[in-house]
């Protein structure tokens, strides 16, 4: 009687109460079109779970295990990798009821101490292409900066630099350098 029961809990029903859904909201979906528009020369993966592009520098097996069931779960929006898979940046699209503080701050260290930049954006408050660029891969186009201000020296204060600088400083904790 007990291994009838035992039985009846393994089996599957016939037909699944579940049905499809959409990836992505809406918001997110503008954010995920201006990101491909953007790192055009890039991949950018949807909801990939950090887990599965960092790795514990710790030695230890049991550490690396506490470790990846810590970060069991925690992913973010979009990922921005290179054609060859190594992952340059990460954005997140906070939902209706926010991101929390402690999730957020949780990927800004642990990405930074990766060498990954991460920020966190909103459909109706995009920053600019260049900016991006600038903030996950460094980039700085000789032809905006003259755009701006052609007066202005290359590495002068710029109405671009001026506009990179809000957008780090409010946006993304910069990346540490590797040792």
């Amino acid at each position: 009687m007990v291994a009838q029961k035992a039985d009846a809990r393994l089996h599957l029903p016939v037909k699944l109460p579940l049905g499809a859904r959409g990836l992505v909201t809406t918001s997110e979906h503008e954010v995920w079109t201006w990101l491909r528009h953007t790192f055009h020369d890039h991949v950018v993966m949807v909801k990939v779970p950090v887990s599965r592009f960092t790795l514990s520098r710790d030695g230890e097996e049991q550490k690396s295990m506490q470790w990846l069931e810590l970060l069991n779960g925690v992913y973010t929006t979009f990922t921005v990798c290179t054609t060859d898979g190594k992952v340059v940046g990460c954005v997140d699209v906070p939902g209706k009821r926010g991101l929390s503080t402690a999730n957020r701050e949780l990927k800004e260290d642990l990405l930074s101490d990766c060498g990954i930049a991460y920020t966190v954006v909103r459909s109706t408050r995009l920053p600019t292409g260049n900016a991006m660029r600038a903030a996950f891969l460094g980039e700085v186009l000789v032809d905006q900066i003259e755009e701006d201000n052609p007066d202005t020296p290359i590495g002068g204060d710029s109405g671009f630099h001026a506009e990179l600088d809000a957008f780090t400083k409010q946006r993304c904790k910069p990346a540490k350098k590797r040792r």
